[in-house]
């Protein structure tokens, strides 16, 4: 078995005491390290489905990455909106993998899966772009992989939310992945961030998940963005030969600011 954590949305700031509609996005996201650091010590791999910082300064990317010194060994990053691809670049340079493209992705093999990340930030955006030539990459990297099953890791997700102010800032090129999804069995999981809350779509053979933030939690619901003061989270996910499974942690030991 290979176990996954999937952390997204972090929104670091570079001021230790900041805080991003009333949340503290520093200490929330310390105590979900330190439930991770608990909980989930051995796990195989941390992949982070965007939105590092929010401020985009380089300082803020060097804090994270000190702070997830115990998992560089196995740490898999794709940007979301709120990140610079050239700062990412510089700062865990020791940590991804080459990409002649100019996109920060990622791929691996885990226990009869390959794992894939795909880079869906348009720069100057909030909403995100999946070009038809990723995919194409994409489909070739797991075809030459030989595994039976796939999953995909991206920071937008490839399907409608329900939510007007969600969709709003969506991904442009969605129906490249869910051609894919659609098309090719093996592609069984898709995980993402961006929504800042939990929820579990069907695209083909896929369950499309998305991820609770570490700080900041909206709600889909209404035409604006609409903050929840709910719990920071995390997803672990087990992959095997047979499937996989997985679940939301969520820090419930924590106070929630007003705000």
């Amino acid at each position: 078995m290979t176990r996954i954590i999937q952390i997204t949305d972090l929104h670091v700031l570079q001021e230790a005491d900041a805080r991003l509609k009333g949340v503290p996005v520093r200490y929330f996201l310390e105590r979900v390290i330190d439930h991770i650091s608990e909980h989930q010590p051995d796990c195989d791999a941390m992949v982070i489905t965007g939105d590092h910082t929010h401020d985009e300064l380089e300082t803020s990317y060097r804090y994270l990455h000190q702070l997830l010194t115990p998992w560089r060994d196995r740490l898999y990053q794709v940007p979301g909106n709120h990140d610079d691809r050239d700062v990412l670049r510089t700062v865990f340079a020791d940590c991804l993998q080459p990409n002649e493209h100019g996109f920060i992705e990622f791929s691996f093999a885990a226990d009869g899966w390959h794992c894939l990340g795909l880079d869906t930030h348009h720069p100057g955006e909030v909403s995100g772009m999946l070009t038809e030539a990723q995919i194409r990459r994409a489909r070739c990297t797991a075809e030459e992989s030989g595994q039976p099953r796939i999953a995909v890791f991206c920071h937008h997700p490839p399907v409608p939310m329900q939510s007007v102010w969600m969709d709003s800032i969506g991904l442009s090129g969605a129906e490249f992945l869910a051609d894919w999804c659609h098309s090719d069995p093996r592609v069984q999981l898709v995980c993402c961030g961006h929504v800042h809350h939990e929820s579990e779509h069907r695209v083909g053979e896929a369950s499309v998940l998305t991820t609770p933030s570490t700080g900041v939690q909206f709600s889909p619901e209404g035409d604006v963005p609409n903050f929840v003061a709910d719990y920071p989270g995390y997803r672990v996910i087990e992959l095997t030969p047979a499937g996989a499974s997985t679940r939301v942690c969520r820090i419930s030991e924590l106070s929630i600011p007003e705000g």
